[in-house]
């Protein structure tokens, strides 16, 4: 009488075998951080629009490290390890490169024997009164009389949005957006000459530079200024 050999069945795969390392979000929860910080990663993109967008980038890298120290911390209860590796990088490479986007401008954006000013310097130097209703400009202001500076601004809502040769330059957002007469040292009335002219930007920072002409009164936009800039280089 024959039998029948069998051979013995291969043992089931113990759970250990059956775990895909590489599919952790299957089988570890992840900590909302790592997701969170490789979203910041992209999102900082927006860096290279305006230097505050960079603190995205900075976000971004701290909460990517939070997220690893988390995962570190479990011992292997939780998975996005990758994730979070990733959203690091990628925020600090976008922080690094908007950085130095920024840093390149900055230094090639002034026009060769201009001198750079700032609203916020001027500001420290504000035109004063006399008893006799006069203006009197700040000596540190005055010393800039017929020399060419370099400023940055916002343009004045004006009824013209293209081939504008005249404008209102002042310091910020808030003065275009909610109107009224800005502060004497808050604005400076670009006037462009040799045919030169510029479309309007709203909200958003531009560059000019031209001969600084202080304690001329001129108006523009029914706002009235003491500071004029023939303007020359527009950015």
């Amino acid at each position: 009488m024959s039998q029948i050999i069998t051979e013995p069945a291969e043992p089931a795969a113990s759970r250990d075998d059956q775990f895909d390392p590489a599919d952790e979000f299957a089988y570890r929860p992840v900590p909302p951080l790592a997701p969170i910080s490789l979203f910041l990663g992209f999102c900082a993109l927006s860096g290279f629009v305006g230097v505050p967008c960079l603190a995205v980038g900075g976000v971004g890298i701290l909460l990517g490290l939070v997220a690893l120290w988390q995962i570190r911390r479990a011992g292997g209860d939780l998975g996005g390890k990758g994730v979070a590796r990733m959203g690091v990088v990628l925020s600090a490479t976008m922080l690094l490169a908007g950085s130095s986007y920024h840093a390149y401008a900055y230094v090639t954006e002034l026009p060769e024997g201009y001198e750079r000013v700032s609203f916020p310097e001027m500001s420290t130097h504000a035109p004063t009164f006399t008893d006799d209703g006069h203006i009197q400009i700040a000596p540190e202001v005055a010393r800039l009389d017929g020399k060419p500076i370099y400023i940055k601004g916002y343009m004045y809502p004006t009824r013209q949005r293209t081939d504008i040769s005249e404008f209102v330059l002042v310091k910020d957002t808030g003065q275009c957006c909610f109107g009224g007469q800005p502060k004497l040292c808050d604005m400076i009335i670009v006037k462009f000459a040799d045919g030169m002219t510029v479309n309007y930007r709203e909200q958003q920072l531009v560059g000019v530079g031209g001969i600084f002409r202080p304690n001329t009164v001129a108006r523009a936009e029914g706002l009235t200024a003491v500071y004029v800039l023939e303007g020359t280089h527009f950015r």
